[in-house]
């Protein structure tokens, strides 16, 4: 049999979750720490509820005049150099992220993949493809956060780097 998603996924251990009722400023702290771009958000049981992302992140922490016209058919502001943000307003803007949810600011479901952990590598690669980002790994049966399959995985389970196969003799 071929390869799965789950033969080639992010090792768990190393995978960061979050929890809904988390504020978004202790996600900011863990994607800062982890360097993440996404956060699976799972409940105490480690059941998948959504993704909480680093765009999302970063659309909360812009003003809410750049954002008007931007969801809507108005048109949306081109260039915000006039506007300004110094570190103070940063800090301060994260203060007032301590009361916002997670849960509450999670992705659209439709934007982010989800397959089965025996879902061949294949599919998993045209769904990286096909969305642009990571692919969620979830039990059918339970609705269990496994893991999550990202462009990086593949490469480092599946392509050896030149310098492996050199050493190997081939």
């Amino acid at each position: 049999m071929g390869l799965t998603c789950f033969d080639v996924m992010v090792d768990p251990a190393i995978q960061n979750t979050i929890h809904p009722e988390e504020s978004v400023a202790t996600a900011f702290n863990i994607i800062r720490r982890s360097r993440a771009r996404f956060l699976p958000v799972v409940d105490h049981d480690g059941t998948y509820l959504g993704v909480f992302t680093a765009p999302t992140l970063l659309k909360m922490i812009l003003p809410r005049a750049a954002l008007i016209g931007v969801e809507t058919s108005r048109m949306p502001l081109d260039n915000l150099g006039f506007m300004s943000l110094s570190k103070e307003d940063f800090e301060h803007r994260l203060e007032q992220l301590k009361d916002e949810k997670v849960g509450d600011n999670m992705s659209n479901p439709k934007n982010i993949p989800v397959a089965a952990p025996d879902t061949p590598v294949m599919e998993g690669i045209f769904l990286i493809h096909q969305y642009k980002r990571h692919v969620i790994l979830v039990d059918p049966q339970t609705n269990r956060f496994v893991g999550t399959l990202s462009a990086n995985s593949l490469l480092d389970h599946v392509l050896a780097a030149p310098e492996d196969t050199e050493s190997s003799g081939q």
